[in-house]
């Protein structure tokens, strides 16, 4: 897992060597080759307990998100629609994972947000373990992209939206 962290980071730090301007970090990008994701589980904020593995065989989506976080809330339109096509389709699952701190970020704040907006992705509360130990994520919002096997297969830092989400997704298949 520490290689994943590694070259996500490793990525991004050249990136921002490189004097790009945050707009560049919008692009997708490919991992080649591949590297496993350590399965993990999170309490969604209903109590139910998910775990990466309940997926395998399908492409999972990953949000990294906090309410606060305008980009964030900026993208929740188009990952609302994903989310409501990918259900019919059964092409993959788009999990929010909610960055909670304990100050700016709790599961109430999260939860208040979704249901203000009416808002209905599955929403799993993160206090550091999946966003910070798994994946070092180094700002908000992080869309992930994992493989049918288990890999992970691209990733956006930064505002993304539904058609880069598509296109990552029909990659990893």
């Amino acid at each position: 897992m520490r290689k994943l962290k590694l070259v996500v980071l490793s990525l991004l730090v050249l990136l921002a060597a490189a004097g790009l301007s945050s707009a560049a970090f919008a692009q997708a990008v490919q991992v080649e080759p591949r590297i496993a994701v350590q399965d993990f589980a999170l309490v969604g904020s209903g109590g139910e307990t998910v775990r990466l593995s309940d997926f395998r065989g399908k492409v999972v989506i990953l949000n990294f998100w906090a309410s606060w976080c305008p980009p964030c809330r900026a993208e929740m339109p188009e990952f609302q629609e994903l989310h409501e096509e990918l259900q019919e389709s059964k092409d993959a699952v788009l999990l929010l994972l909610n960055q909670i701190d304990g100050r700016r970020e709790t599961a109430e704040t999260g939860a208040k947000y979704l249901a203000d907006n009416k808002l209905t992705m599955t929403n799993l509360l993160d206090f550091g373990t999946v966003g910070t130990q798994i994946f070092g994520v180094p700002g908000l919002p992080t869309t992930v992209v994992i493989d049918a096997d288990g890999q992970l297969a691209s990733y956006v830092v930064g505002a993304t939206n539904k058609a880069t989400v598509k296109a990552m997704v029909e990659a990893a298949k």
